[in-house]
């Protein structure tokens, strides 16, 4: 027995194109904010015993944590999307049992493991300014990219926050809409 709405669904596509866009968008983010802050290592300056210091990422642990949590994340990202474009991130069902339903189960793992590191990731580098603020601040006017740097790694960051969360909802959620051809079955 077939449905008219059920029918409506398999003919749009709305859901799963908005969530390849976001889930290509956490993939950039993620991958360029931990390149931003890997990159972050302008800073030079005068200690109080007159030793020259560069400071980098690696000298502030939730920086560390950021570029590795967001290289992480986009590499499962980058798995998802696959699953995602295979036919085992599809919502049809063809009776295979288990073999069939285990991209999908997958997929859900690698999304659940993806928000985890990037909201841990963001959290760590905003949370670091209350534990840093005055080292981080050393580096800021004059001294260097460093400070800017890491400003701009962190709101990517958390735009790669927003976006998988987006695209987990909008993988759920079915859309009215097609962005490319359906097949004609």
């Amino acid at each position: 027995m077939s449905y008219g709405c059920h029918e409506k669904d398999e003919e749009t596509n709305g859901s799963k194109a908005l969530s390849l866009l976001l889930r290509l968008s956490t993939l950039a983010l993620a991958l360029t904010s931990a390149v931003v802050m890997a990159t972050a290592s302008e800073c030079t300056i005068i200690q109080r015993n007159g030793v020259v210091a560069t400071v980098t990422y690696k000298d502030f642990p939730p920086f560390g944590y950021l570029v590795g949590f967001n290289i992480v994340a986009a590499v499962l990202e980058a798995a998802a999307i696959y699953l995602q474009l295979s036919k085992g991130g599809g919502d049809d069902d063809d009776g295979e049992g288990f073999s069939g339903k285990l991209p999908r189960i997958l997929l859900v793992v690698l999304d659940v493991a993806v928000q985890a590191l990037v909201y841990l990731a963001t959290g760590a580098a905003f949370a670091s300014l209350s534990a840093y603020g005055p080292q981080i601040k050393a580096c800021g006017a004059g001294a260097g990219r460093f400070c800017g740097q890491v400003h701009q790694s962190k709101l990517l960051s958390s735009g790669a926050s927003a976006a998988v969360g987006l695209a987990v909802v909008f993988r759920d959620v079915s859309l009215p809409f097609s962005l490319w051809p359906t097949s004609s079955d």
